[in-house]
């Protein structure tokens, strides 16, 4: 495999979701945790590759003593019952998990009447707190402009907005999965940064395409910004043709 001829055991790019190793959003963390521990309904809100799982994925490796059901929107059907997912899940003598909290990741892609059943549980007690995931954008234009008014306000200002890593966590993010060999000098890994635009998924994309295509055991700025024009390049012809 491609990884080998950097002494690597493994691909130290992919995009698998990791929370052991997360990188960044050091003040997002602390937010969440604490609204999430308050027992409140919150809002993450990013674009694609920014994060938003891996973060829910690292919560619930902090909520230790919380009950965490992690939900992708995408493949839950319609019909399903909350209620009763959390009745099958409960330990014996309790009706529900205690100190559960909901973590539904794309909710921007499931119905209204799933986010009424789970904020209904919310307001009775039956959970602690109810975690939501929202690329942020709406058919209307209208910012999560599919939940209800409601919803909106229960969830007031607890609003989490993911954006782009700062140059440092971008730095520690490529330095950290490369571990104790990088073969990328610091103008190469801020070609990287550059062309990624901060965007963790998309710099281990590009860090992988990287190594793959290169000959070279020491990675220069000038290998990145050749391998990366040319996949450009080729990704624009791929889309004309």
């Amino acid at each position: 495999m491609w990884y080998k001829k950097y002494g690597w055991k493994h691909n130290p790019f992919s995009i698998r979701v990791n929370p052991s190793i997360f990188v960044g959003l050091g003040d997002e963390r602390k937010k969440l945790a604490s609204f999430v521990e308050g027992g409140n309904i919150v809002l993450i809100v990013g674009g694609r590759g920014v994060g938003k799982t891996s973060l829910l994925k690292w919560l619930e490796t902090r909520l230790r003593k919380h009950n965490c059901f992690y939900m992708n929107a995408e493949e839950i059907k319609e019909g399903f019952n909350v209620d009763e997912y959390l009745r099958m899940n409960k330990p014996l003598l309790r009706k529900y998990p205690k100190r559960a909290v909901l973590l539904v990741d794309e909710s921007q892609r499931i119905g209204d009447w799933f986010r009424i059943e789970a904020q209904s549980l919310w307001e009775r007690g039956l959970i602690k707190s109810l975690v939501l995931v929202h690329d942020g954008l709406a058919p209307d234009g209208e910012s999560f402009g599919n939940f209800s008014v409601n919803l909106k306000n229960r969830i007031g200002d607890r609003i989490i907005y993911l954006k782009k890593l700062s140059k440092e966590d971008a730095y520690d993010l490529i330095r950290i999965r490369c571990g104790r060999y990088n073969p990328f000098d610091e103008l190469a890994m801020d070609g990287i940064i550059k062309r990624s635009n901060g965007n963790p998924r998309k710099i281990l994309e590009n860090c992988e395409k990287v190594c793959i295509e290169s000959t070279k055991e020491k990675i220069s700025k000038y290998e990145v910004e050749k391998i990366l024009k040319e996949n450009l390049v080729a990704d624009i012809v791929k889309k004309m043709s």
